[in-house]
């Protein structure tokens, strides 16, 4: 089964991350000229989900990011059933937090706690919406480190992820040419405007845990037209169980093409696992100041997936 994340967003308008058993049509406000996004992975688990909308509930009740222009004291709270209607809503908000502290965690792993308090939803113009306000207090600390995540206290580890930029040369360029290899061995690349260029590796980060390990990518493909510069971005997880790259594995990757300026894909921020379980999950958002989600991707038995999606805050 072939699936496709229901989103891609590029600058300006928001066009879907759920697994779908077959293409769609182009969703409106998407690109027009044949410029498109597309996630796979193994396989597909048919488990039933923790809650309707995929969320396990193991993880808590609301997930924080850290948002574009809000420093690193305050974020966005998103709550894993919020619609696109109702992802400003606070209703209930108070019994939902607990005692309000959360874990922040980078991708590198847990990075200090802090107490968590809830605003409403900034006011937005006319057809934007914003998640709730998430305000920090560090505990124990007198400065902020940088964060990507933020869960309620106890509820799950870090699996940390490396990146390849404090590799030795010679190993990080065996791992970009093994990514690169892999992607261009990617079935669906079917694009004629990108297939014969070479991929470049933008960011890579490596969880080793033997023959749990994998590493999370984005490499680009571009076209450089000085009136209309294009690229194509590919997000990959290979399942890395030992330091021989030739036996690398491709469990799930994201595609998207489109104009150089406007291109946003998926960021990892955390890899993970939950309190008591060995299935590694990665989470991933989208922030490009307009619009702001997330996804998790969960290995089960061997096969990437995602779980869950949550709604999109942005303007139409």
């Amino acid at each position: 089964m072939i699936g496709r994340l229901r989103r891609v967003w590029l600058r300006g308008g928001v066009v879907a991350l759920l697994v779908v058993g077959c293409d769609r049509p182009a969703t409106p406000g998407a690109s027009t000229s044949g410029d498109s996004a597309r996630a796979t992975g193994a396989g597909v688990s048919t488990d039933a989900p923790a809650t309707t909308s995929g969320w396990d509930v193991a993880a808590g009740a609301f997930v924080v990011l850290p948002t574009v222009d809000g420093g690193l004291v305050s974020g966005s709270l998103l709550r894993p059933d919020a619609t696109e209607m109702t992802v400003g809503d606070t209703t209930g908000i108070a019994a939902e937090l607990g005692t309000g502290l959360v874990d922040l965690f980078s991708r590198a792993g847990a990075v200090g706690s802090a107490q968590l308090r809830v605003e409403r939803a900034p006011t937005m113009e006319e057809g934007c919406t914003a998640w709730p306000v998430a305000r920090l207090t560090l505990q124990g600390a007198s400065s902020v480190t940088p964060w990507t995540a933020a869960f309620p206290a106890g509820r799950l580890t870090a699996m940390p992820l490396d990146s390849i930029e404090g590799a030795s040369p010679r190993d990080s360029a065996a791992l970009v040419a093994r990514l690169a290899a892999l992607a261009s061995a990617l079935p669906d690349d079917t694009s004629g405007t990108f297939r014969a260029l070479p991929f470049v590796t933008l960011r890579a980060w490596r969880m080793r845990a033997g023959a749990d390990g994998f590493v999370v990518a984005t490499l680009v493909r571009r076209v450089n037209q000085e009136d209309d510069p294009r690229e194509e971005r590919l997000v990959l997880v290979v399942d890395a169980p030992t330091d021989d790259v030739t036996g690398w594995r491709v469990g799930w990757h994201e595609r998207a093409a489109g104009r150089e300026e406007e291109l946003v894909v998926a960021e990892p921020l955390l890899a993970y696992r939950l309190a008591g379980r060995d299935d590694a999950h990665l989470l991933f958002g989208r922030d490009d100041g307009v619009a702001l989600g997330a996804a998790v991707l969960v290995r089960r038995g061997g096969v990437w997936r995602v779980q869950w999606e949550s709604a999109v805050a942005g303007c139409d």
